[in-house]
């Protein structure tokens, strides 16, 4: 088998493990994991947590509340000085971007014993990178509003997902079944 043709036939399995990954995903994710609520509320806030650690590090006065607590999500506002700069929902916790580089990890071929140990590292660090990311919204929010929703929509996503897919890239020429460096397969 050449070269091409085992790089070819990695990324068809890949594709599968991957379709296969996200139809599981959904159906865990909308059947149980949202309408339970429990884990997407542990996880938001977290994220408020750490927001709220980040700015008081940098020096501002932070409080937070419930968006409207009755009505099931967990979303919460940040504020600054008492004046509300970011809502923290559980669309915003970073849950997806976590199970997507998760997902990566596990359908790609490659050593379970660097699996085991790159998943929860890079989870941590998908964490973190949200964390700076509601931090970086709510100093935006503070001081440019008006560049507020372009940079929510556009710059910071743009950020998080280039940070996790240099992630994978690491993992793929480092201990992939295809990766330049070493082969570990």
């Amino acid at each position: 088998m050449s070269t091409n043709d085992k790089v070819q036939s990695i990324l068809k399995l890949f594709a599968i493990r991957a379709l296969i990954l996200l139809v599981g995903w959904m159906i865990v994710y909308h059947g149980f994991i949202k309408p339970d609520g429990r884990a997407n509320e542990w996880l938001t806030t977290k994220v408020v947590q750490g927001t709220r650690i980040g700015l008081t590090i940098l020096g501002y006065d932070t409080s937070h509340g419930w968006k409207d607590k009755e009505s099931g999500e967990s979303a919460r506002y940040i504020y600054i000085d008492g004046q509300p700069v970011v809502l923290v929902a559980d669309p915003c916790n970073g849950l997806e971007l976590m199970a997507l580089f998760i997902g990566f990890l596990l359908c790609f071929p490659g050593p379970w014993k660097y699996k085991i140990i790159i998943i929860p590292i890079g989870t941590l660090v998908v964490f973190l990178i949200n964390v700076i990311r509601e931090i970086i919204l709510a100093l935006n929010y503070k001081y440019f509003q008006e560049t507020f929703d372009f940079n929510h929509k556009y710059t910071y996503v743009f950020f998080v997902y280039l940070i996790i897919f240099l992630m994978w890239r690491y993992w793929l020429n480092r201990y992939s079944s295809i990766g330049k460096k070493t082969s570990h397969a």
